[in-house]
């Protein structure tokens, strides 16, 4: 659904005329001895990739989008049977789900550690189980009641805060999906931000709007507040597959460069394009490295909640 916006002339500090941040998906503290490894191995991991990464570019910052209490297994669909009948199928959940609590934050002191300690770490909401009933089991935010909605909205809070977790008041909702009612909901509820409209395909020109997943009918280059209740909205438009291309036509443009990766790259026989791992994270070493060397000190290295707060202040 097309939402009422505009671009707040003030998101780029004064000396700058382009931006760059990065942000990845399903953190979680599941371990390589878990069902999936999401960040759990902590250095040892992939986020021990990202930060090598850092450390490769140090101007770099990411905004890592956490999970309140990861109960997911699998993407897709294995109760096959049941998959197969429409609309009954819409009432049940279609994969085994991991035990309630297992990969709650509260109860992984050692991972919310790691997480503060490292300073170029930005966390930020994901959902609160990342499951629904149906076929789409990532996408968590679909037909609830704003009952339901206000209930996983504050639960988020409430782990993230019972956690010692430093965090952004932000969400990125898993698959991108983001009804009307629960935007209505975050800014009563203490949210200043929403990153929900991702497009890596649509052609780079100023004025462009993301068609592609999400929230449509958005500035895909900049940042922009929706009219009805003052969230600030943020786009992704690049990712492993796009080339450098794109990211210097975004840069040239005046625009913000949204790279998106998930910290999870092979699930079962689900594989996902934008999973951390060292060759995607070698191509943004050479990605930024360039990109450097041809905007120099015109681009502001940033984050959505570095950006949210020059956005609030001035």
């Amino acid at each position: 659904m097309n939402q009422a916006y505009t671009v707040p002339e003030n998101w780029l500090p004064g000396n700058k005329t382009a931006a760059v941040c990065f942000t990845i998906d399903d953190i979680h503290p599941g371990k390589s001895t878990d069902h999936f490894e999401a960040g759990g191995d902590m250095e040892h991991g992939a986020l021990g990739l990202v930060q090598s990464l850092l450390d490769r570019v140090p101007d770099l910052r990411v905004t890592l989008f956490t999970t309140a209490s990861w109960r997911e297994s699998t993407p897709v669909p294995t109760f096959k049977t049941l998959a197969s009948i429409p609309y009954l199928r819409d009432n049940f959940h279609l994969a085994k789900r991991l035990k309630k609590n297992s990969m709650s934050l509260t109860r992984h002191p050692a991972f919310i550690s790691y997480l503060n300690h490292e300073e170029r770490f930005e966390c930020a909401f994901h959902g609160l189980y990342h499951v629904h009933k149906g076929l789409k089991i990532p996408v968590e935010f679909q037909n609830q009641t704003e009952k339901e909605f206000l209930y996983i909205l504050r639960e988020m809070k409430r782990i993230f805060k019972e956690s010692g977790l430093n965090y952004s008041n932000g969400l990125c909702p898993p698959g991108w999906n983001a009804p009307d009612n629960l935007l209505r909901l975050m800014k009563k509820e203490g949210f200043d931000y929403v990153a929900s409209s991702r497009d890596v395909k649509s052609p780079i020109s100023k004025n462009q709007l993301g068609e592609m997943s999400g929230l449509t009918g958005l500035p895909l280059l900049q940042p922009c507040i929706l009219s009805y209740d003052g969230l600030i909205h943020y786009p992704t438009n690049f990712q492993a597959t796009s080339t450098y291309e794109r990211a210097r036509d975004i840069i040239a443009s005046g625009g913000l460069l949204s790279i998106k990766a998930h910290i999870v790259k092979n699930v079962g026989k689900y594989v996902a394009l934008d999973g951390v791992d060292k060759e995607y994270m070698d191509f943004l070493v050479d990605l930024c490295s360039k990109l450097k060397a041809e905007f120099g000190e015109k681009i502001w290295w940033t984050s959505m909640g570095e950006m949210t707060k020059q956005i609030n202040n001035t």
